[in-house]
């Protein structure tokens, strides 16, 4: 296997993985990712209490009124290991050729298709601790509220008052006077089949499916009472907890984080590099049978404020 032993190298392995196509996740535009990670665990810091308020006004060339910075813990988490691996064997790349084609052309190709899948596997990964990290947010940081429920079989009147009294004053008093630039609620699929039905809803949903029909997509989204809807859509077992939806605040930097190991390898920790969230490496196969192309990949997700994240009922 000589002959293919330049199509294995570090410098190929990363130019396949470059060109693999990455299958982003959605709740992936939420979580921040943490720079400069050099270990296995990962200080990550309390989202700070830093709120702030007006003040009475000085005697001009009066001393200023001190401020403080809020406390913040900083809690270290330990990440974990998740690692797949695909062979790419001599006998597949004998009985894939083509007559006039090249062996090398074919290992190539396999290599190729190989990395691919396996970098699917890992993006499907960091999505299913993403999910999981905001069906139970609760951490050393703090405890996630219990579920709220709203009825959305009222008029609009009092399903609007009730979100805000239910979802939003709530969501307000647990960031503390932290900014925010809207709120995301991720639906399964049970709790979305029973809002767009809800009669008082019905009339704004089909406004949106109907507009996004006329630009060929599908309405999968929609905005009620000053909160973005969204259907998770479940993919290779990753879902929100059934009737239930996730109140997610957006654009609070630093409440949702997600950090990734270093690999645990010896080009790793001799070279000291920083983290990556994907590392795929090669193996000969004994006997000369071909290449084991190996993926992993060491995250943690992390809710620095779980008393943001809320989680909502669906009642008639």
């Amino acid at each position: 296997m000589d002959l293919y032993r330049d199509y294995f190298t570090r410098e190929q392995l990363l130019l396949s993985l470059a060109q693999a196509q990455y299958i982003p996740g959605q709740l992936a535009e939420h979580f921040e990712t943490l720079e400069d990670v050099y270990s296995t665990s990962i200080p990550i810091e309390e989202l700070a209490k830093d709120a702030v308020s007006p003040s009475d006004p000085v005697p001009r060339g009066a001393p200023s009124d001190p401020m403080a910075l809020g406390k913040a813990r900083v809690v270290p988490f330990e990440t974990k290991t998740y690692s797949r691996e695909i062979p790419v064997l001599a006998d597949s790349v004998l009985n894939a050729r083509r007559p006039g084609s090249m062996g090398a052309e074919v290992m190539a190709h396999r290599r190729d298709r190989a990395a691919e899948k396996l970098r699917n596997w890992a993006d499907i990964q960091h999505e299913w601790l993403r999910v999981s990290c905001v069906n139970a947010p609760s951490n050393a940081f703090g405890t996630a509220p219990g579920d709220a429920v709203v009825a959305f079989g009222a008029n609009d009147s009092a399903i609007r008052s009730a979100l805000h009294t239910s979802v939003v004053q709530p969501l307000e008093a647990a960031l503390d006077g932290l900014t925010y630039t809207g709120i995301d609620a991720y639906c399964s699929d049970a709790f979305w089949l029973g809002l767009i039905e809800s009669k008082t809803i019905k009339e704004t949903y089909l406004g949106y499916a109907a507009a996004a029909e006329l630009r060929g997509q599908t309405a999968n989204s929609f905005v009620y009472g000053d909160i973005a809807w969204h259907r998770y859509r479940p993919q290779g077992g990753i879902k929100i907890a059934d009737g239930r939806c996730k109140i997610v605040p957006r654009g609070v930097p630093g409440l949702l984080v997600q950090a990734f190991a270093p690999d645990d390898t010896n080009e790793s920790v001799g070279e000291g590099l920083a983290s990556e969230p994907y590392y795929l490496r090669a193996f000969p196969i004994p006997d000369d049978k071909g290449w084991r192309l190996k993926m992993q990949t060491h995250p943690v997700m992390v809710c620095t404020r779980p008393e943001a994240i809320q989680t909502l009922k669906l009642t008639a």
